[in-house]
This record gives C-alpha cells, sequence and structure tokens, in this order.
C-alpha cells in the first residue's frame, strides 16, 4: 500500500533558519502530530487531511516533504542499491515524470549532479525491470519531485516534494526592490512579533509591500493556497481532488471581508507604485492603505499595534554611516509618534541597535537570503 494512502504520513516542513519554532506552532495548529524541531525545518506526521491543509494554509513552509525510507550508505552504488528497492510504482507510474534534487554534506559523496543520476537510474531501471519501460526526466518541470538528503555520517533521507515549487512563491510579486525579503520570511518576521491581528500594523518602508500584504494575508485569514495552488502534489497519482477542493472550499469560507488597518508608507513614489501593483495582484487593494511619505512623516494610528520594516542596509562604509543618522532619526520620530507601540527591524548592520536612540529587546537571529540579520524588538514608551 502507498504511504500516501495511509493514515499517518510522515512530513519534513522545510522553513527559513530562525523560523523552525513558528513553523512548529502552525503546524500544530494545522493538527499535525508528533512534532520535532529540526535544523532550517521541522518534522512531524498528519493524516492526509492535514498533509493537504498544510499546504494550502501554511505561511512559514519553503517544502513540504513526504518522508519515503532512510538508510545509511557509505558510496554510490550502495546508494543505487538502495534506492532500487523501493516501491517507487506506488508513487508514479511511466506516464509520470520525475526530477532528483540532492542535498549532500558527505566529504565523499560530495557530487550532488552525479548522485542525482545514480538515484535516476535506481528509480528507471527498477520501472524498466517491472514494466520495460521507463519513466521520463524532465528536470524543469516535472509530475513528480524526488528530493534525496545525505548527511556528513551517510544516513540519507528520501522524500517526495509535495510543494513541487518553492512555497513562497505566492504569486503576487510582480517586481520588487533591492534587497527584498521573500514572503516566507516577512509572514514569518510577522509571527514572531506576536501581533494581534486585530489591531493596526504599519511599515513605514514598505518597499515593494511583501510585509504589508503578508500582514493583511493574515488579518483577513486568507490561505496562501487561494492565491496559487500549483502545488505538485496535484500532478501526483491517486490525488484526491475532492478533498482538496473541499478544503479549499472552507478555506475560502473563513476569509474575512473587513481588514482595513494595515498602513504601508515610502518616501520613494516608484517603490509606492510597486507596492500598489503587488497589492493589487494579492487582492487587497481594500484592505491596505497606502502613503508616498518619508519616515518622518508616517502616519501613525492612536490605536495601539505593531510596526515592522526593513530598513535599507548600505553596501558600502560611507553609504552605512549615512544610513545610520536615519536610523537615529527613525529612533527618534517613532518614539515621539508610536508610543505604545511594538517595532521590530530586520537588519544585517550589527551597529544598528548601537544608533537607536530606544533599549532594544529580543533579538532573533534569521537569514535574509543568505545574509545574517538580527531581527530586532522594540517597545516604544513615552518620553521621558
Amino acid at each position: 500500500m502507498s504511504l500516501l494512502s495511509s493514515s499517518v504520513i510522515p512530513l519534513f516542513v522545510k522553513t527559513l533558519m530562525g523560523l523552525e519554532e513558528v513553523l512548529a506552532e502552525e503546524l500544530k495548529q494545522l493538527g499535525a502530530d508528533d512534532v520535532y524541531i529540526g535544523r532550517r525545518g521541522v518534522a512531524c506526521v498528519a493524516d492526509q487531511e492535514t498533509f493537504y491543509k498544510v499546504l494550502i494554509h501554511s505561511r512559514m513552509a519553503i517544502r513540504v516533504l513526504v518522508r519515503l525510507a532512510e538508510h545509511t550508505v557509505s558510496n554510490e552504488k550502495e546508494l543505487y542499491d538502495w534506492v532500487k528497492t523501493l516501491a517507487w510504482e506506488d508513487y508514479l507510474s511511466v506516464k509520470h515524470t520525475l526530477a532528483v534534487d540532492v542535498v549532500s554534506f558527505h566529504q565523499e559523496m560530495n557530487h550532488t549532479v552525479f548522485l542525482a543520476q545514480k538515484t535516476k537510474d535506481a528509480i528507471v531501471d527498477r520501472f524498466r525491470e517491472l514494466y520495460e519501460v521507463r519513466p521520463s526526466v524532465s528536470p524543469k518541470d516535472p509530475d513528480v519531485r524526488i528530493n534525496l538528503h545525505i548527511s556528513r555520517d551517510g544516513a540519507s533521507h528520501i522524500a517526495l516534494d509535495a510543494s513541487g515549487r518553492s512555497m513562497n512563491q505566492r504569486g503576487y510579486r510582480q517586481r520588487t526592490g533591492k534587497a527584498a525579503i521573500n514572503e516566507v520570511l516577512a509572514a514569518g518576521l510577522i509571527s514572531l512579533s506576536l501581533w494581534d491581528p486585530e489591531t493596526p500594523f504599519v511599515d513605514p518602508m514598505c518597499g515593494s509591500g511583501t510585509i504589508i500584504i503578508e500582514a493583511a494575508m493574515i488579518a483577513k485569514k486568507r490561505a496562501p493556497a487561494l492565491l496559487n495552488d500549483a502545488f505538485g502534489i496535484k500532478r501526483w497519482p491517486h490525488f484526491r481532488e475532492t478533498l482538496w477542493q473541499r478544503l479549499i472550499r472552507e478555506a475560502e469560507r473563513e476569509e474575512r471581508r473587513d481588514v482595513n488597518w494595515i498602513y504601508g508608507s515610502d518616501s520613494d513614489p516608484k517603490m509606492v507604485q510597486v507596492a500598489r501593483d503587488n497589492i493589487k495582484k494579492a487582492r487587497l487593494s481594500r484592505n491596505i492603505t497606502l502613503f508616498n511619505k518619508p519616515f518622518d512623516k508616517v502616519w501613525i494610528p492612536e490605536d495601539k499595534g505593531v510596526i515592522i520594516t526593513n530598513p535599507p542596509y548600505g553596501e558600502h562604509i560611507g553609504e552605512r554611516r549615512e544610513l545610520r543618522k536615519m536610523y537615529e532619526e527613525l529612533g527618534r520620530v517613532l518614539k515621539y509618534k508610536a508610543v505604545g507601540y511594538k517595532a521590530y527591524f530586520i537588519t544585517p548592520d550589527r551597529e544598528f541597535k548601537k544608533t537607536m536612540p530606544m533599549k532594544p529587546g529580543k533579538v532573533f537571529n534569521v537569514l535574509n537570503g543568505s545574509i545574517p540579520c538580527e531581527y530586532i524588538s522594540y517597545t516604544i514608551g513615552p518620553k521621558k
């Protein structure tokens, strides 16, 4: 029997560094069991309905993998022999195309292209022996994407990638600005802030709008899959279309219509237009208010809420010095205009805390792409 027909499906859900704990909490809320936090991901088990819900609703997931098997190998031949023993006919047919992605930390088995080739050979050779015909390979757009992970000691894990694409690709970003953060990171930063989605949300340097769009989706309870549900699992054999459509309809019924307390602002009129285009693509124009204003003119509602922003970062020393003056001014503006708010800043600048005229609270370590960043919290109290 296929593992995908089982009442207990083992998953490994990948995320970005620093978001493992919020992903684990999200998976628990969606109904997953045996949740275990790993490195840049969370292992869990789920029944079929919960498995589909993770794909439809997760904001923190980059990829959702169905764990098929694990084994320790010491060379490529052992890898080939092991992969060939697995019942691949339960997960694809000769009519389906496949691709293999490999991540390896093994000192000797480190040629990922060759490892992918050996894995693919084992799968198609099994089909050739069973049916005298083999499935085709489609590296760019396969029906079934297979994931192989090899650790330093040769422990190998093989899985099916149910997401197919990276799940941060919500489908609303037409254009972005310089050093824009991706959608999963934006959602993760909001989750780390413990923002109450019934209260105002402000991004005074919103750029292309990713953070405010993710905030609006959270406040509206809009599942990410309602914008883009092009998941790999929909091309698998035995995909349960009826179950998927029922869960999609349930997600549509849960969505709110009355959200109007999300605010973004940017001093660059071109970026405001980019944000406006992205917001329109996300079908959130009625839920987000945009301003073309410098940060010192930003409008902040009297009701207490959260401020989250990704301030500009200079690549050169002279540029950083000028920006640090701006950070200091930003802190003064917020101390005057945003009393009672919580404010959060993501920055790779390790001197940021020294330039802000406020005492930092909790600091989280995250990655923006490949750049290590600090995500710094502040509670804005009254002027002394």
